[in-house]
């Protein structure tokens, strides 16, 4: 369980931080400020404006909110061992 628990913490950190880092450079492309601000308060902002349609970044903002879910599960499992 251990084991199991670790590779879904840590996969679920890793596609989160480069689901992160895809929003944040098609923010840039779009605009200046918008990459800007997605920088400083991380994709939500990307999914709470009309950015996500400008963007065309469903898939990656679902693969982000995802992974954080997994990343969860991860630390659920670990805690109880």
């Amino acid at each position: 369980m251990k084991i199991i628990g670790l590779i879904l913490m840590f996969g679920g950190f890793i596609f989160a931080v480069l689901s992160q880092i895809y929003i944040i450079f098609s923010a840039f492309r779009l605009r200046f400020s918008a990459g800007l601000f997605c920088l400083l308060v991380t994709p939500i902002y990307a999914f709470t404006s009309d950015l996500r349609k400008e963007m065309n970044i469903n898939i990656a903002l679902k693969i982000w909110i995802s992974s954080i879910l997994i990343t969860i599960a991860g630390v659920i499992v670990l805690s109880c061992i």
